[in-house]
């Protein structure tokens, strides 16, 4: 996979650490926080959820194109399928990272909450997933005590920085 830029590693051979994929997901939720964030306020609930779904779409497939085009130059020949598959494949947890606030979306929407607080609620749900994933990616490399605090803390405030951008932007 091109995500390692490791000399002795081919493209499709499988990552050396499993937590090589969590880079992926933290950028996903990078995108929905800031699609949450800039939604117009009068946008009804589903389409705020395709308009997520979309966004980060786009992001996954520039994102796949340019890992294809990085291991091709890398390579300097034309990717199999089975390669071409991999690197697909290897950005969809930015696909994925979009999915709870996505889900939480849609039941706000079942259960008739208004458009703006279903918005905030899905953001917030969204800064409490990247503290999540910063702690795990965190603890994934080896930090303890207050330097994981503080790694974990750099990752939830990122999504703090996206409630400030809906702020600055909508009132």
């Amino acid at each position: 996979m091109p995500r390692d830029p490791t000399p002795d590693r081919d493209v499709g051979e499988p990552p050396a650490d499993p937590y090589q994929l969590r880079p992926a997901y933290l950028y996903g939720l990078v995108v929905t926080g800031s699609v949450l964030a800039a939604a117009p306020e009068d946008l009804g609930l589903v389409r705020v959820a395709a308009l997520l779904a979309g966004t980060v779409a786009v992001y996954w497939c520039a994102e796949t194109y340019a890992h294809l085009i990085a291991a091709r130059m890398r390579l300097r020949r034309t990717l199999e399928p089975r390669e071409l598959r991999e690197i697909a494949a290897a950005g969809l947890p930015l696909m994925a990272a979009c999915a709870i606030p996505a889900l939480v979306l849609g039941a706000e929407a079942v259960l008739g909450v208004e458009p703006v607080l279903a918005v905030d609620v899905a953001l917030t749900v969204n800064v409490a997933l990247l503290v999540v994933v910063g702690w795990r990616m965190s603890t994934a490399s080896g930090l303890t005590g207050a330097r994981r605090l503080v790694s974990t803390s750099l990752a939830g405030l990122l999504g703090v920085a996206m409630i400030v951008l809906k702020l600055t932007l909508h009132h």
